[in-house]
């Protein structure tokens, strides 16, 4: 084709894009979703070629507090082959943003490595402006790991989901439009955490409390004293086709001082609009002086209490509800350990520096000081860990909190009989053989961003 044509209707057919967004988007490709992570990777294809887009907020937790701190997140987009990792060349991205419905974003660019970053500043202005170069002909606006575009307005000024639509122009060669039935488009709702700060009374004793979720804003905190419970929602789609065709997480945490009257027992129960979630809650007690209550719900849970919601959709009216209280008995936490799934697994603490389950069958993968840190590349190291079937596999948290090693994602389908360490505190140790070939990822269940991978052959 003659660059110069193939140039000019690259450029007509890019304004158009913008004109017609509404309409491209519903004769482009099947998308494909995601929801409510701070992270996702989403995969299509490109002729023969997998197409998976990383979309990534940097650093991996961002909420309403440290935003109006002064943080200025990063987004990464990401396009590569999920089957050499090797990321496709000369990518020009469409991107939109959305909030609440309203579009707060809708604009080209493109990174000759495929590897875009796009620094949001979020403020109160109407508009938003767009700072970096930008192509001359096609005016797309230029971004590298090093010198990313800077984004300008009100995205991010508000907690909870933010839509992104992330359409495929041109990869291999700035000019060539990919033919219209190879246009992949992504299309992925990544979270704010929205942060609650309020005061219970318990006993006539004021105590403060902070609530941060981590998928869509909270509304109606409440506190019943006479029973000694929380109360809030936040705005939910129980569609079950919805759900179990989205890559989807629900991440809750309550902070609590200690010692205090609510967190005395050490154990909490819990509900989603009136549906026992007892066995989601974690307890992270690894700071004396604040507990953190995590309520977790992973997609095959969610689809689970959406099937009993769904027989009565006027009790839901939109909304999932919390409820948050403290129960007798005993929960996983730094102290009470939960069971390990299957036979393959087993937890321990360690015993000084050499750990009396690494024996000569096992591969070592640390949990690293730092770990949640957004500056540390691999929060489990090695990852991969490439074995041989029949080898075992024991993690050792070397950093200063609590951890968790999970078999699956976070935001896809995790296997019911999969591994899961329960919470780990630091020094502590962890299991698991792996007895079939094949590719297994896990993640950290206090942190989901934290991923990591065992390849056994």
């Amino acid at each position: 084709m003659n660059s110069s044509k193939d140039s000019f209707f690259l450029t007509g057919l890019l304004i158009s894009s913008i004109v017609f967004a509404p309409v491209l988007l519903s004769l482009w490709s099947k998308p494909v979703f995601g929801d409510g992570l701070t992270q996702e990777q989403l995969t299509a294809s490109l002729g023969n070629r997998k197409a998976d887009l990383l979309i990534k907020m940097i650093p991996p937790v961002v909420t309403t507090e440290t935003l109006q701190n002064g943080q200025k997140p990063v987004v990464e987009f990401r396009l590569f082959d999920s089957n050499t990792n090797k990321s496709f060349s000369h990518v020009t991205y469409y991107i939109i943003i959305e909030k609440d419905g309203k579009r707060l974003l809708a604009n080209l660019f493109h990174d000759h490595n495929g590897d875009l970053r796009v620094q949001i500043n979020p403020n109160n202005s109407s508009q938003v402006s767009i700072s970096g170069q930008q192509d001359p002909l096609l005016s797309t606006y230029i971004g590298t790991p090093d010198n990313p575009v800077t984004v300008s307005g009100p995205i991010f000024i508000k907690g909870g989901l933010y839509h992104f639509i992330v359409r495929i122009a041109t990869v291999d060669s700035d000019s060539t439009l990919l033919p219209d039935n190879q246009e992949p488009i992504y299309d992925s709702w990544l979270s704010i955490g929205n942060t609650v700060n309020q005061q219970i009374n318990v006993n006539g004793k004021q105590i403060p409390v902070k609530v941060i979720s981590y998928y869509d804003k909270l509304t109606s905190f409440s506190f019943d004293d006479k029973n000694m419970q929380m109360q809030f929602n936040m705005p939910f789609n129980w569609n079950v086709s919805r759900i179990s065709n989205t890559n989807i997480f629900v991440h809750e945490e309550v902070y609590v001082p200690n010692p205090t009257p609510f967190t005395a027992n050490k154990s909490f129960a819990g509900s989603v609009n009136g549906i026992d979630v007892s066995k989601n809650l974690m307890l992270d007690n690894s700071n004396p002086n604040r507990d953190v209550i995590h309520v977790m719900i992973p997609k095959n849970d969610l689809v689970v209490i959406a099937d009993q919601v769904n027989k009565n959709p006027h009790a839901s009216n939109g909304l999932m509800k919390f409820t948050l209280q403290p129960a007798k008995g005993t929960m996983s936490s730094m102290s009470s350990m939960s069971s390990m799934s299957g036979s393959n697994s087993s937890m321990s603490s360690m015993s000084g520096s050499n750990s009396s389950m690494s024996g000569t069958n096992a591969t070592s993968v640390s949990i690293v000081k730092g770990a949640p840190n957004p500056s540390t590349q691999k929060p489990y190291n090695p990852s991969p860990a490439n074995i041989a079937v029949g080898r075992t596999v024991l993690w050792i948290n070397n950093d200063n909190t609590a951890h968790t090693v999970t078999e699956g994602n976070p935001s896809g389908n995790t296997p019911s009989n999969g591994f899961d360490s329960g919470i780990l505190g630091p020094g502590q140790t962890f299991k698991h053989a792996f007895d079939k070939p094949g590719t297994v990822g896990y993640y950290c269940r206090l942190h989901p961003f934290m991923l990591g991978q065992v390849i056994a052959k």
